[in-house]
């Protein structure tokens, strides 16, 4: 059994390279370059739901619950800005794209994620003079999801 572990040492990575295959092996594939994207602060929540389709049967006056269509829903990053940065560079162009990109997610432990998304949106955040300038990404996670590999 695995041991949890904190996001610390998480690295976020994008590249405009699609793979050729979803699968580890696609993604790590010698023509997808993915590039780190510097002052992540925090990493969203990411995760398949699904619809509830229900009914109500009259005999037993029990509801029935079956699962529906499913969404990958929106996964928000947030960094510190750094127009310098190119991970942040990608980021900003695909932000105005229509094409999907390439995600890596890689935590201290070895494991790693991979998914395709669409970049719908950065937003800038406010803040006060005792806060860091920031920007939020939110990122629309292909149907297929996210392939986890393991260390």
């Amino acid at each position: 059994m695995a041991t949890p572990i904190t996001f610390a040492g998480s690295t976020v990575s994008i590249s405009d390279d699609i793979p050729a295959s979803y699968d580890e092996a696609g993604f790590e594939a010698a023509g997808v370059v993915f590039t780190a994207i510097g002052e992540v602060t925090s990493i969203g929540s990411k995760g398949r739901t699904y619809n509830d389709v229900s009914y109500t049967n009259l005999t037993t006056r029990g509801t029935i619950h079956k699962k529906g269509s499913y969404d990958e829903p929106e996964l928000s990053i947030e960094i510190g800005v750094d127009r310098a940065d190119a991970g942040q560079v990608i980021l900003a162009a695909a932000a105005i794209s229509d094409a999907n990109h390439s995600f890596k997610i890689a935590y201290s432990n070895g494991e790693t994620d991979y998914f395709e998304a669409l970049t719908f949106s950065i937003v800038d955040a406010g803040g006060d003079s005792d806060t860091m300038r920031a920007v939020t990404a939110n990122l629309r996670i292909d149907y297929r999801g996210v392939v986890a590999a393991t260390a």
